[in-house]
């Protein structure tokens, strides 16, 4: 049954700090095979050696930074001592999403038992269904990694929604454990798409979902009416409910425009050219309109790459292997740098630059081997700090969880394609592509294809 408002604010107004047991307590070293040189060693590798450092790092993120009851993840950490100094204690639940996600990769790599993975993902499951907040069947962004409270007088979010659910649908075919595998079901079953795409049914002829929606100040104005991150949002829809309109996949904005003589679909950070794809896979998938969005994230991946080495602002450090704009930590707090769309203040985004490694191997792999070597203090515990400000002599003292996710799961993409051909084998998702007009062709080398179709 869906949970009400009211049955949130209840929920909220009644919560109690969760205690740890010490059989509770789970650390990296009793779950997995992996040792961690220390970070300055590490960050003298380079090639795959690197690659796969820094990606069992980022798991043991989400191994480390998930309370052992609630199994809720942190947003972030700090990143150079062994304990998290700083007190954070609020998750998102894209984090969480991303926790699942690395759970189930975690275990067909063997760097966990599966049988561990399996007890978290449903401890993680499991609390989010009875304890968590959310309306309609969508959750609130942030809540407290400990009781599960909202926290931030957070909005219920359809992106980070989006990104908890895909992370669940990954988790479940890695693990295929049938008590999982209910509560999966069970989470996107509870889903109103209508809600939020109708504005609870006061725009009964809108087919582009809303950002979210607060309790005190009801539907957030701001649509993802524009090409965005938010490509997942609407084929999961399409997926689990059969009745959802078709033609909301072309209901939003693919803003064309002409960068460096190349003709893309604008978009200025680099996360919006990858949340989606580290799920879906959209390589040698042309949509109904002609599109190749895979191809388009390469371009836009090369587009900032060729900025960087221009350097319009003649900011310190940005160079052919040294880039990356895309949200992230700044010297002053938090922003999201991008280009063609976007402002440039200096700061760069290393997870995010090696996240393209599913569209850009061998530039990627530049930017991984360049950041460590040129800025070795910038790798510690979890690996690439949130963010290096090369002209203020700045590097953020925290990671953060959702770019340990994307930079992670494209790695992981890269090595092999292992999170792609997950997620790809659930009926939803194949539902959801299909319904979308989303179709493989043979066109040669996805790296030759054109972003449009002449």
């Amino acid at each position: 049954m869906i949970t009400t408002l009211a049955a949130s604010l209840c929920f909220l107004s009644n919560s109690l700090p969760v205690q740890a047991t010490n059989k509770d307590v789970i650390s990296v070293e009793s779950v997995t095979h992996l040792r961690f040189e220390n970070p300055a060693i590490s960050a003298k590798k380079s090639g795959w050696p690197l690659l796969d450092d820094a990606s069992k790092r980022a798991f043991r993120f989400f191994i480390e930074r998930s309370h052992p009851v609630t199994g809720f993840t942190k947003d972030r950490s700090t990143n150079f001592t062994e304990n998290d100094s700083d007190g954070h204690h609020v998750a998102s639940i894209a984090a969480i999403g991303f926790a699942l996600s690395a759970y189930g990769i975690g275990a067909e790599r063997g760097w966990m038992p599966r049988e561990e993975a399996i007890k978290l993902s449903r401890k993680t499951m499991k609390f989010m269904l009875e304890k968590a907040p959310k309306h309609e069947g969508w959750y609130y962004h942030w809540l407290n990694w400990e009781t599960g409270a909202r926290e931030w007088k957070s909005e219920v979010s359809t992106i980070d929604s989006a990104i908890l659910w895909c992370g669940a649908i990954l988790c479940e075919q890695a693990l295929k454990d049938k008590e999982l595998t209910a509560m999966v079901n069970k989470m996107l079953g509870e889903v109103n798409w209508n809600f939020m795409l109708t504005n609870g049914g006061t725009k009964p002829n809108k087919k582009t979902f809303t950002m979210g929606w607060h309790p005190e100040t009801q539907f957030i104005e701001a649509e993802w009416s524009s090409y965005f991150e938010s490509a997942m949002i609407y084929l999961l829809m399409l997926g689990e409910d059969p009745a959802s309109p078709a033609d909301s996949w072309t209901a939003f904005e693919r803003k064309r425009v002409y960068v460096q003589g190349k003709e893309v679909i604008t978009g200025g950070p680099l996360f919006m050219h990858q949340m989606s794809q580290i799920f879906f896979d959209f390589k040698n998938r042309r949509d109904g309109l002609g599109i190749d969005y895979w191809a388009n994230s390469r371009e836009m991946t090369l587009v900032q790459r060729e900025y960087s080495v221009r350097n319009p602002n003649k900011f310190k450090g940005y160079n052919q292997n040294i880039w990356g704009l895309s949200a992230c930590d700044i010297p002053d707090g938090y922003g999201a740098q991008g280009y063609p769309d976007g402002p440039d203040n200096g700061t760069l985004a290393a997870p995010a630059a090696i996240a393209s490694m599913m569209f850009t191997p061998k530039e990627s792999l530049a930017a991984a081997e360049a950041f460590v070597k040129e800025y070795p203090a910038m790798y510690g515990r979890y690996g690439y700090a949130g963010g290096i400000n090369p002209s203020k002599g700045w590097i953020a003292p925290d990671v953060i969880g959702i770019d340990l996710g994307q930079m992670f799961l494209g790695i992981e993409n890269a090595r092999d394609g292992l999170p792609n051909r997950l997620f790809m084998k659930s009926k939803l998702v194949q539902r959801g592509m299909e319904r979308a007009g989303l179709k493989v062709t043979n066109e040669g080398p996805a790296e030759n294809r054109p972003v449009f179709l002449k």
